[in-house]
């Protein structure tokens, strides 16, 4: 082979060369630039349901709703605590309340109330009264209560009743206001749903209660409760 061929390869080579080096340089720019993006969105196809899933974890659960509809049936007695128990259930009457919660749960909360009972032989009357609640779960769904509170009771006469005004007996057809201080206890069943839902209860109260008469300051009553707290949707 001649020299001037040689020359003329090796010119050839050079310039192959100046021209490889550059194209695989790119290409491989290229290829760097295409992983990058595809490990870019994998990583967010990955992150993003971790996120989500984070952020309704932090999210509270709901195991309350203010408000409900308390309905209740009872049974009264004028009698000391715990005594002639039987007569609680010859006095019937009815009462509607609601309640509000101090802590989101079910644990703590401030009920009101306002019923009427019947009782003919010491009289019927209208109450109202407010309680504060603590209500601890004692097994799975079941519950124990502790209140107390205060009150108002307009007690009306059983038969007619007369005062002595001006010298004569007149008619009173009012009756008689007394402060009461409402004490009970409960059991109950509470499972919460996110639908409307109802939780049956049973209390029994003893109500101490002022300003009777001047010869009888203080007297009790006593209740029988069976009621319901409906929670709604």
């Amino acid at each position: 082979m001649s020299a001037e061929t040689l020359l003329h390869f090796a010119e050839n080579c050079d310039l192959a060369l100046v021209l490889i080096i550059p194209t695989t340089a790119f290409l491989h720019h290229k290829i760097l630039v295409s992983m990058k993006k595809v490990f870019l969105v994998s990583s967010l196809i990955i992150w993003s349901p971790s996120v989500s899933h984070a952020q309704a974890s932090e999210q509270p659960i709901k195991v309350y709703r203010n408000f409900p509809l308390i309905v209740t049936l009872q049974f009264q007695n004028f009698a000391l605590p715990f005594h002639d128990l039987g007569s609680n259930f010859s006095h019937v009457g009815i009462s509607i309340g609601t309640e509000v919660s101090f802590n989101g749960k079910q644990s703590w909360a401030q009920q009101v109330h306002a019923g009427y009972y019947l009782n003919k032989e010491a009289g019927n009357g209208f109450f109202t009264y407010t309680q504060t609640v603590y209500r601890p779960t004692v097994f799975k769904h079941f519950y124990t209560e502790v209140k107390a509170g205060v009150g108002w009771l307009r007690a009306f006469h059983p038969v007619d009743a007369y005062v002595f005004e001006n010298g004569k007996w007149v008619p009173d057809a009012g009756g008689k206001s007394q402060l009461l201080v409402p004490l009970g206890i409960s059991i109950g069943y509470n499972d919460y749903s996110t639908n409307t839902y109802a939780s049956p209860f049973i209390t029994y109260q003893v109500i101490p209660a002022v300003f009777y008469d001047t010869t009888i300051p203080l007297n009790f009553y006593s209740l029988f409760q069976v009621g319901t707290r409906i929670h709604f949707k």
